[in-house]
């Protein structure tokens, strides 16, 4: 009997405290509840942008979920946070994969994000990852395939001009097709039209050559080319778009301080010197500041310098050491007396501006505009990645 009696009074106790929950839940909504639908909605665009802010607002009531699955709040939305989180990286190691990079409640599980089936061949690879697109290359081919990881949607592209079969090093790059405008926001880009800039050097000139693909006609442009006025190579690391200009690292005799300038506008190319005194690495990268300048990274642990790109009064381009940072309070790691260190720059993001660095055995999420690191997970097995933005659909479960 007292055991029963036992029962039935934590019964109680489980149904009184559920009881007051929901009255709390009800009663901390209920003044939300009664605004006017403008009003309502303009508090819930300052839901943070991460994942599972918009489903789990959406769990509040039906009205709330009315609002934040509306396509015309996610327009809305997207324009108030303006750049979208990074959800992941794509990374081979074995095989290509993609690591979360996400924290839970907003960590995305990486069967969430699809990979297209080329990149299973060892002569594939991602050469490019922006505006919620990834750009794969048969280096041996060439032929190039963008796929969208959260959709699934693949599309292989014509074969390349026969000028490009002259060349033995091949990169590229995807981007939306309203970059440089300004009143578009990229964070559902994989539904609009793009367009892949493809580069290549001739092997026994010290010539670029460049063509330009279009979703919207299906077709390549004409091309473009340019003698570099000093012996340079092309390096493996990803354009950086700043503006509607994409840049790509070149290494000039053993010194990585130049770089290729495309202009998407004026299909103009140009080969551009980069600050004095870089001897080549893994650890530098042609990054956007706030201001959308293009500017220079180097990172020698503990320090990371930026130098700007500017104009002096006679119109001359210089660079301008910008900042210099101190790494070992901000990546966490004290400093030791005699350490060499193997540090190298995995990725890099330019709308969000993100930094991946790697220093010996661990792998960090720096945002260059707060300075702000986070260490990633299984970050010892890294490898040199592309970070993937996009704001996640609501209706989309984590």
């Amino acid at each position: 009997m007292d055991a029963v009696m036992a029962r039935r009074r934590r019964s109680r106790i489980h149904a009184t405290e559920a009881a007051h929950r929901r009255r709390r839940r009800s009663s901390s909504s209920a003044p939300l509840d009664s605004l006017p639908d403008d009003v309502l909605e303009a508090i819930l665009l300052r839901l943070p942008r991460q994942p599972s802010s918009r489903p789990r607002a959406s769990a509040v009531s039906r009205r709330w979920r009315g609002i934040v699955t509306n396509p015309m709040f996610h327009r809305r939305f997207h324009a108030h946070h303006r750049k979208p989180p990074v959800l992941g990286v794509f990374e081979r190691r074995r095989k290509f994969i993609i690591t979360p990079v996400l924290a839970a409640p907003d960590r995305i599980p990486a069967e969430r994000l699809s990979i297209s089936r080329w990149m299973t061949s060892r002569d594939c690879d991602a050469t490019g990852c922006r505006h919620g697109r990834v750009l794969a290359i048969h280096r041996l081919l060439p032929r190039l395939v963008v796929f969208a990881p959260l959709t699934g949607e693949e599309r292989n592209l014509p074969v390349v001009p026969d000028e490009f079969r002259e060349c033995n090093y091949h990169h590229g790059a995807v981007l939306c097709a309203a970059s440089g405008k300004e009143d578009h926001v990229h964070g559902f880009c994989h539904e609009s039209p793009f367009q892949v800039a493809f580069l290549s050097r001739y092997p026994t000139r010290n010539r670029f050559i460049t063509s330009v693909y279009s979703s919207e006609s299906g077709t390549w442009g004409g091309l473009k080319e340019i003698e570099a006025p000093f012996k340079v190579a092309l390096v493996d690391v990803p354009a950086t778009l700043v503006g509607n200009v994409l840049y790509w690292m070149l290494s000039w005799d053993n010194v990585c301080a130049a770089m290729l300038e495309f202009d998407l506008d004026t299909q103009s190319l140009a080969v551009i010197k980069g600050p004095s005194d870089m001897n080549y690495s893994g650890s530098h990268r042609i990054i956007k500041i706030e201001q959308g300048t293009v500017s220079w990274l180097r990172f020698k642990f503990p320090i990371l310098e930026i130098w700007l790109r500017q104009k002096n009064w006679h119109g001359l381009a210089t660079w301008l050491q910008h900042k210099t940072v101190d790494m070992h309070d901000i990546l966490g790691i004290p400093p030791r007396v005699s350490k060499k260190w193997h540090q190298k720059i995995l990725g890099y993001e330019e709308d969000s501006n993100v930094i991946i660095l790697y220093v010996d055995d661990s792998a960090y999420m720096l945002d260059l505009n707060s300075m702000k690191s986070t260490k990633l997970d299984e970050s010892r097995l890294m490898n040199s990645c592309h970070p993937f933005t996009s704001f996640y659909p609501p209706d989309m479960a984590i």
